[in-house]
């Protein structure tokens, strides 16, 4: 199948730019990709917002963002991590996807401003999300949120976080994570799998901007760490309830997919699906197009079933 032509037109359009130069320093390149703005669609349902600060044990206030349904409480929650290679993305960035799954999930999202690289390089952002994570389940009742129907979710490398997240909450004794929806997940650091060289350049991400990524999170740290490729975890066994959507233009879908099958081989549930004529991050391009809406109600129905 070819690229989706409506957005085969955003990528004529895209790959007429000026590509980014990654030799220039780390940070002003960083700051430039951050400058881009987010274009919001209006959502048609009502969802009431709420903006929050958790507190870091370095003193650094997380912000986070809280999508609440009209049902009653308590909620089911799903914690939310934005795309971006850890370098770019803002709580502006899944509105869209926020706003439609409190509504049609019924279920809380909290979606995190973690900490960006390369001023925050791992653990940082990392750590911000587990902060999120333990004080959503400390704070639980007062807020009107259910403990034991937790969610993590997040797209690329925000689904990294996201399954990352549930792995060490798994290992530390907890609080349970009961599902996770990750959308085109950063799962390893291999750049020679088939989908990262047939996907290499004109496919809106490519292999040098995944590479250069890398290099501003990870840094020196071993990326054979499962803290940075959960694909690379010796026990995936009592992971929770899992979701992967790939796309098929994308050059992370071959570790996604293969993030899919090593879970279900550990005994897992996963529902696993590749979206035909897609490329990476394609919510981002267009929230509202009707592919992209596909998308967002298979994860909505999937979040019905868990939380």
């Amino acid at each position: 199948m070819t690229v989706h032509p409506d957005f085969q037109a955003i990528l004529d359009v895209v790959n007429r730019l000026p590509a980014p130069d990654f030799t220039r320093p780390p940070l002003d390149l960083a700051r430039e990709m951050r400058s881009n703005p987010v274009t919001i669609p209006a959502h048609p349902n009502s969802v009431a917002i709420e903006i929050r600060k958790v507190p870091a044990a370095d003193g650094h206030q997380i912000p986070v963002r809280i999508y609440r349904p009209g049902t009653p409480r308590p909620h089911g929650v799903l914690i939310n991590m934005h795309g971006g290679g850890w370098v770019r993305g803002s709580l502006d960035s899944d509105e869209f996807r926020s706003h439609f799954l409190a509504h049609r999930a019924g279920c809380a999202i909290i979606s995190v401003d973690y900490r960006l690289a390369p001023e925050h390089p791992y653990p940082v952002p990392l750590d911000d999300c587990l902060t999120v994570a333990r004080w959503v389940v400390a704070q639980a009742e007062p807020m009107g949120f259910a403990a034991d129907r937790l969610g993590v979710a997040g797209d690329s490398a925000g689904a990294n976080l996201a399954t990352v997240v549930a792995m060490i909450l798994r290992d530390g004794g907890g609080p349970a994570v009961c599902c996770q929806a990750l959308l085109c997940p950063v799962c390893d650091h291999d750049f020679d799998r088939p989908s990262y060289l047939e996907n290499a350049e004109g496919k809106l991400l490519t292999r040098a901007a995944m590479m250069w990524f890398w290099d501003q999170y990870a840094g020196a740290a071993d990326r054979n760490d499962p803290r940075l490729s959960p694909l690379r975890a010796q026990d995936l066994r009592n992971m929770p309830a899992s979701l992967i959507l790939t796309a098929e233009y994308d050059p992370l879908r071959d570790e996604g997919e293969a993030y899919a099958q090593a879970l279900a081989r550990a005994g897992n549930h996963v529902e696993a699906q590749r979206l035909e004529g897609l490329l990476h991050a394609f919510p981002s391009l267009a929230p509202a197009h009707p592919r992209t809406i596909e998308s967002l109600e298979i994860t909505a129905d999937f979040l019905r079933r868990y939380l």
